[in-house]
């Protein structure tokens, strides 16, 4: 009788003895595997949040750029293209502060909407000046922006730079690119049309051909159409 119970207490302490260790390296593997878990939503936090400050960051610099812009537009649209691009003592104040002018706005709210707006000004202006070298960066710089209608104009600068130096073959291309990109921007049937004139000028007179005929035919009322039908002239082509 006296050999019953013992046994009983001993096998009890017995298994207790064996199982603690298997408890305890359960519990750490749950914590090993929790710590991941844990890290991976500490970092979605993190995402959130700084996805959260940069998209305010971004608003209230496009706000400030459109701001300055919209300060030195007047200059630009009167074809002031030096002061536009400079600012500064070249117009009048605001106030207290001095305009920004286009290339400096256009560098320190690069990223932004109205800092894209701003580089393609500033491109437009440089070409306009004669400074097409120097509008390439400008351009580039514009084709961030989200609005259809600044790319396609970027792409048209980077054109002209390419027309510019010679390359016409490669100028041609982008000016078709940019005709495809956009085609609810109207600025489609003047894209098309300088495409040709570089096809043109590159001996390419078929595409040339291709591409007057494309304007006179998709964009007939436009001025563009007129000075298609003249390059198939030169050409020795009809639109047909």
């Amino acid at each position: 009788m006296s050999t019953e119970p013992l046994e009983t207490v001993q096998g009890t302490s017995s298994k207790a003895s064996t199982s603690e260790p298997q408890v305890d390296a359960l519990v750490e593997r749950v914590r090993s595997q929790a710590k991941p878990v844990i890290v991976g939503v500490v970092v979605i936090v993190l995402i959130a949040v700084g996805y959260w400050w940069y998209s305010s960051t971004q608003a209230e610099r496009n706000a400030e750029a459109a701001t300055q812009l919209s300060r030195v537009r007047g200059a630009f649209e009167v074809g002031e293209f030096n002061k536009a691009l400079v600012g500064g003592d070249s117009l009048p104040m605001y106030g207290a502060d001095k305009v920004m002018g286009l290339l400096d706005i256009s560098e320190q709210y690069e990223g932004t909407d109205a800092g894209a707006i701003a580089a393609l000004m500033a491109g437009n202006a440089l070409a306009n000046l004669g400074r097409i070298g120097e509008a390439a960066a400008q351009f580039e710089r514009a084709q961030s922006s989200d609005a259809e209608v600044v790319k396609v104009g970027a792409m048209k600068g980077l054109a002209l730079v390419q027309e510019d130096a010679g390359s016409y073959a490669e100028a041609a291309a982008l000016y078709e690119k940019a005709a495809a990109q956009g085609a609810k921007t109207g600025l489609e049937d003047d894209c098309f049309y300088k495409a040709g004139l570089c096809y043109e000028k590159a001996k390419s007179n078929e595409k040339a051909a291709e591409m007057f005929r494309m304007v006179v035919k998709k964009f007939e009322m436009s001025e563009s159409s007129g000075l298609a039908r003249l390059g198939l002239a030169r050409l020795g082509m009809g639109i047909d």
